[in-house]
């Protein structure tokens, strides 16, 4: 009798707790669903929301600056960024007074609808082309992309040169046919699928600031908001994980299928930009402002000597072997050393601004 009633207690106690555990899955997907209703109305006040359909589903066009422009400026976002057509919009301030700025995201980012389609290189080009067509926006453009954007818009201005008038890179993914071949190729599987299961669920936004780190200070609280928002959607889909599984393919790919051209660019090189003492300590300063800015479990970052040395060392060799030549390989390339984090249009937004928009002007002439 005695371990009947003890049986019960325990029956009793872990149905209470399985009630408790569905109310808080519950209460965590209604939470995530008005809060996404009010980013959504948000999203689309702001103009980022554009759907336009590629056959079986939809990529977003978001369209900023002045529609009549001079030119139309593609930005093409690094693996994982789907907060790109916000983050990116304060290097971007001076070019959008007298040109079309567009971001079409790619499939799985922010508002752009998710696929099991494998993400290849060729896959990623023939969307980007399709959802600008189908959104009525015309080539020429000129492409702006960030980290593996770089590889991206290496391999369109090989194989379509006619449809871009310039491309600038920031701190794009080099190319130098081995660098990147080692890296492992991985398929989107039931763990992928579930952690996106749980994303969509809501739990992503319980843990958003330990994956998603706050913005520089002078970014306001709107703009963290809507990157935010646009992040929790990207992480909801499987196919940054196909991507991010084809790196190593993707880079083969664009490598041996540069065509030298005269179309202008140039590349802004962040992360081997170092030229000297000062560029490290500034870099440093602004890191140490960030780990403190988002309470960061890291040592804060000392400049020494030997550190200053290592380093100037390791960027001097990496630009000689690999990033100039990776710049003669795709022709006219301009490399402008710009020693920063590696996302540089955050760090030094209004540098980059100057760049980008003394490039575009420089198209004209």
């Amino acid at each position: 009798m005695k371990a009947k009633k003890i049986g019960k207690i325990i029956l009793r106690i872990l149905l209470i707790i399985f009630i408790l555990f569905v109310v808080f899955v519950i209460g965590v997907f209604v939470f995530h669903q008005i809060k996404r209703n009010e980013e959504m109305d948000m999203l689309k006040i702001k103009g980022y929301y554009n759907p336009v359909s590629v056959g079986d589903h939809n990529i977003n066009v978001a369209k900023f600056g002045n529609p009549n422009g001079k030119h139309t400026i593609v930005a093409m976002a690094g693996m994982g960024m789907g907060d790109y057509p916000v983050s990116v919009r304060k290097a971007t301030a001076e070019v959008e007074k007298d040109n079309l700025l567009v971001f079409p995201q790619r499939e799985g980012y922010g508002l752009s609808d998710g696929t099991d389609a494998e993400m290849t290189i060729e896959h990623i080009i023939e969307e980007y082309r399709t959802a600008l067509k189908n959104a009525g926006i015309a080539p020429p453009y000129v492409l702006l992309p960030h980290s593996i954007g770089g590889p991206y818009a290496t391999y369109w201005v090989s194989k379509y040169p006619d449809e871009i008038e310039g491309v600038v890179i920031f701190d794009g993914t080099p190319l130098d046919g081995e660098s990147l071949y080692d890296i492992p190729y991985h398929e989107v599987d039931l763990g992928d699928k579930f952690k996106s299961f749980l994303c969509t669920m809501g739990f992503s936004r319980l843990v958003l600031r330990q994956n998603n780190y706050l913005y520089p200070a002078y970014y306001s609280d709107e703009e963290q908001k809507l990157g935010d928002a646009l992040m929790l959607m990207t992480w909801e889909k499987v196919s940054v994980v196909s991507e991010s599984g084809l790196t190593a393919q993707n880079c083969k790919k664009a490598y041996e299928n540069i065509v030298t051209n005269d179309v202008p660019k140039v590349y802004i090189c962040a992360s081997s930009g170092y030229e000297s003492r000062e560029d490290i300590i500034e870099n440093n300063n602004w890191v140490n402002e960030q780990i403190k800015r988002n309470n960061l479990n890291l040592p804060l970052r000392e400049t020494n000597d030997e550190m200053v040395r290592t380093l100037l060392d390791a960027c001097k060799e990496n630009n000689q072997n690999i990033i100039y030549p990776y710049a003669e390989k795709m022709g006219n390339c301009e490399v402008v050393l710009l020693g920063g984090d590696h996302q540089i249009y955050q760090q030094r937004p209004e540098e980059c601004g100057k760049i980008l928009k003394d490039f575009v002007d420089g198209l004209d002439k």
